[in-house]
């Protein structure tokens, strides 16, 4: 959760109380300040399940001799979520401090491009995820579906979410608060707090979600209405693998849904409540959950990534059943977000 200012000192950002122009009679610092300071272990359990989950991911693809295009997309979504959860620490470390920086200016600018280029790298891999299993499914001997030509596309999506941090690397940086240092996101003013807004939620959501409905969408029609003639076998497969994809879809609208609307919300909210700083602290605790949990989800949910990691050996099989069941036990029972 990143701090935005404005150099006219207004800010649309209301997770940091020093930087308010006003203070609506219904905050409660106090209740406030205790709320943030849940945060820290929260985010100390997300990173360290995280690393965890998402390191048996790149594990059991890795160690696979046989690769399968779907194997590559799983791959990188781990890989930006594992490079996120690294710098995680560093965000935890601002939110024990009371938001205080301690790592100078470079480390802010490269916390703050990780932190958004994962988002962009994960909606563009759950995007192009999307795609490849409407072609897998509806245009089956496509030769277009390989391995090299996934390779290049994850390829393309990596450097594309670079490019799209380049206002991050421009606006990122330290600034003085009093008698402490922030990272935050300098803006030139409103406006350009508000068509940065826009960027993200656009190019970071909106767009890719209409991409994702209207693929899935044509995937579905084509899987329901091929039923009737495709053998069973056949039809069973691939309605599975749809319903995995439609797993980390569902996941990733879960997650990260209410921290885009909310951030829009935010655009006309001059007067924020109490309820509404609670709603924007916890909608950027869901994005973070998204690195944590669906690596989680393929481990307990898909069948062929927790084979892989048992029949290695015996050695392997026994510390996968067992980070498994401590995993599972746990599920049982400005960090920064572009802002």
């Amino acid at each position: 959760m990143i701090n935005i200012s404005c150099k006219n000192n207004q800010t649309e950002n209301w997770t940091d109380l020093t930087c308010l122009n006003s203070t609506p009679s219904s905050y409660n610092y106090i209740d406030i300040t205790t709320f943030m300071h849940i945060f820290p272990s929260i985010y100390g359990i997300l990173c360290s399940v995280g690393v965890i989950a998402n390191g048996l991911v790149i594990y059991a693809v890795k160690t696979c001799k046989k690769k399968m295009v779907s194997d590559i997309y799983v791959m990188n979504l781990a890989i930006a979520d594992m490079l996120f959860l690294l710098v995680m620490p560093f965000n935890i470390h601002q939110l024990v401090r009371d938001r205080q920086w301690a790592f100078g200016n470079f480390m802010c600018k490269a916390v703050v491009v990780v932190d958004v280029s994962n988002q962009f790298t994960t909606v563009g891999i759950v995007t192009v995820l999307c795609i490849d299993r409407y072609i897998a499914v509806v245009h089956p001997t496509s030769d277009r579906r390989t391995i090299q030509w996934t390779i290049i596309i994850n390829l393309l999506v990596w450097l594309g979410s670079f490019l799209l941090t380049v206002p991050v690397m421009l606006y990122a940086k330290v600034v003085r608060r009093q008698e402490f240092e922030v990272c935050m996101m300098y803006l030139d003013g409103p406006e350009d707090m508000y068509w940065y807004t826009l960027y993200q939620s656009i190019l970071g959501f909106i767009l890719p979600l209409i991409i994702i409905s209207t693929f899935y969408s044509l995937t579905l029609y084509h899987v329901f209405s091929s039923i009737r003639r495709v053998k069973r076998k056949q039809s069973s497969c691939a309605k599975r693998a749809t319903k995995m994809v439609l797993m980390v879809i569902a996941l990733f609208l879960i997650c990260w849904s209410p921290y885009h609307v909310i951030q829009v919300v935010n655009l006309t909210n001059n007067t924020p409540t109490i309820a509404f700083v609670y709603a924007y602290n916890v909608s950027i605790c869901l994005s973070y959950s998204h690195s944590c949990i669906n690596p989680l989800m393929l481990l307990i949910f898909a069948q062929n990534y927790r084979e892989r990691l048992c029949s290695r050996n015996t050695q392997s099989g026994i510390m996968f059943s067992l980070v498994s069941n401590s995993i599972l036990g746990i599920s049982g029972n400005n960090t920064f977000r572009g802002f």
